[in-house]
């Protein structure tokens, strides 16, 4: 019996050359099931510790795939809004730069509704970064609200022990990508 192995290409581990693109060189995820809250308002950002996700590139030249899913936010103040906001390190990232007077730059707006539910669900980032090191990047999610409330991620403000209210979980994915 004989065996024959067809491909169209083969990627070496370290990926492929600068210029050949789109090679997965490493992948790190944190996934978060359990609650968290804080209570940042205005400008203001409360790192959801539990997401921060460290990935060192081999080459300064890649790029790191940012993929994040936030389960669900909640304000325990009635129709809040709020935001989320990437950083990289200590640095905000993919916000608006169109802000106007006293609006605060974010990455993703979260419109809020009564306070015994979780007002937003299957939230989203999904951001193509260049950071251009080979020194290790942490990158996190802030979450906020417009007044002096709690936000609150993975359960609603209330936190009803019922059956009819869920419970859910978030993850950041880093992935780098050769250029």
């Amino acid at each position: 019996m004989s065996s024959e192995l067809r491909v169209d290409k083969i990627v070496p581990t370290d990926g492929v050359p600068t210029g050949g693109g789109g090679g997965i060189i490493q992948v790190k995820s944190t996934s978060f099931t359990g609650d968290w809250s804080g209570s940042s308002g205005g400008s203001t950002f409360d790192i959801i510790t539990n997401l921060n996700t460290t990935i060192t590139p081999k080459f300064n030249t890649s790029l790191i795939l940012i993929m994040i899913t936030i389960g669900g936010w909640d304000s325990n103040g009635q129709n809040q809004r709020g935001a989320l906001r990437l950083q990289r390190n200590n640095t905000p990232i993919f916000i608006n730069t169109q802000s106007t007077g006293n609006q605060t730059p974010a990455s993703v707006g979260v419109l809020g509704g009564n306070s015994n539910n979780i007002n937003q669900g299957g939230l989203s980032i999904v951001h193509m970064d260049s950071p251009a090191t080979t020194s290790a990047v942490t990158y996190k999610i802030g979450s906020a609200t417009e007044g002096s409330y709690t936000t609150y991620i993975n359960r609603s403000s209330g936190n009803s022990s019922s059956s009819s209210v869920f419970k859910a979980a978030s993850s950041m994915t880093l992935m780098e990508v050769s250029a």
